[in-house]
């Protein structure tokens, strides 16, 4: 059985297996000859092409511009047929063994695992048995109420998961002003980006979801929303063609289960709970800080601003769409943005404080 080695990073951010690589190249072109390895490297790492090349390994260049899909073995087998990388089912399906390059270089029974924490630059080296705790404890987040494992594993997990087994090269942490429906969204548009489209479950399943994520996040939520996302889940889960589209069903699917009603609260209640969603934030003038000179006020376009030369501006939260002039117009600082905690502002202008 032949061996392919994908060296492409899921998250350009955290290149796991391209950071190892790079340690020793000359012993990992050795190991690749030797066992008659095909490896899959991104197109712009030429350096590293040519040392497999120069050495007798076939190299498949890929697109660095997405990621996921070169963890299914029908997709890395394309690319050395000279085909677009496109899944025709799930992983294990081929006569190729597909390995991914940190396992491949790290040995059987390695026992860390190189993880980016919390989009850091530069990664932790952890045990690859832990708990949701550790990870909490490893990115510096006190008060953690969900670790999120990135793709291929896609588990949204408690802070009091006892059994993680790393095998992914990303780990979110979300704290108590984290919001749970802002990071699904984002989630949700990084599968959307890495869907194929060979497959409806995948291709439209997965546009549901990241639209339907969006909305709640920015304040276009419908009643229902986290229900149809449940539905959707167990059946995008077991119709997908590829791991991909299953994955991301899994991962919604069990946000849900643990944050639902934080999710429904954006719609619900017209709420982020955190204080997290940009959409549900408001604006606000800073009487310790106005200075009643009319920047903010003639920047904004909605008229959502109250104010005359020499008095504290207000804004009228029901004509503000948020669109955030005020904030960039101020040259005192007394336009702040605020989540859940409101500061204190008169409903109606009054004379600016004197300086002593």
């Amino acid at each position: 059985m032949a061996r392919i080695v994908n060296f492409m990073p899921a998250y350009a951010q955290a290149p796991a297996a391209l950071t190892l690589l790079r340690r020793d190249v000359d012993a990992a072109v050795a190991k690749a000859a030797s066992e008659g390895a095909r490896v899959v490297l991104p197109a712009g790492e030429d350096a590293l092409c040519k040392a497999f090349e120069d050495a007798g390994v076939t190299v498949a260049r890929a697109d660095a511009s997405f990621g996921y899909v070169y963890g299914n073995d029908t997709a890395a087998q394309r690319l050395f047929l000279g085909e677009k990388p496109i899944p025709s089912a799930v992983t294990g399906s081929c006569e190729d063994a597909l390995v991914g390059g940190e396992a491949w270089l790290a040995g059987d029974g390695a026992q860390t695992k190189l993880v980016w924490l919390n989009d850091a630059a530069d990664p932790v080296e952890l045990p690859a048995r832990t708990t949701a705790a550790e990870l909490a404890k490893a990115a510096g987040v006190e008060g953690a109420k969900a670790v999120y494992l990135g793709y291929p594993q896609g588990d949204v997990l408690p802070v009091d998961a006892t059994e993680v087994t790393l095998a992914c090269d990303l780990v979110r942490v979300l704290g108590p002003e984290d919001c749970v429906a802002k990071a699904l969204d984002r989630i949700c548009q990084e599968y959307r980006h890495e869907t194929c489209g060979h497959c409806v479950f995948g291709h439209e399943g997965s546009f549901q979801m990241a639209a339907v994520m969006h909305d709640v996040c920015t304040k276009h939520g419908q009643p229902g929303d986290v229900e149809l996302l449940q539905d959707l889940a167990p059946m995008m889960e077991g119709q997908s063609l590829c791991e991909v589209g299953r994955t991301m069903a899994k991962t919604v699917r069990q946000a849900l289960a643990l944050f639902g009603d934080e999710v429904a609260a954006h719609y619900t209640r017209k709420a982020c709970p955190a204080g997290d969603c940009d959409a549900y934030k408001t604006y606000h003038i800073l009487v310790s800080r106005c200075t009643g000179c009319g920047d903010c006020l003639e920047a904004c376009e909605d008229a959502a601003i109250m104010g005359n030369p020499g008095f504290v501006h207000v804004v009228d939260q029901r004509k503000c769409t948020q669109c955030g002039r005020c904030l960039e117009a101020c040259k005192e600082g007394a336009v702040v943005m605020a989540g859940n905690k409101k500061p204190k502002t008169p409903p109606k202008p009054i004379p600016v404080r004197r300086k002593k």
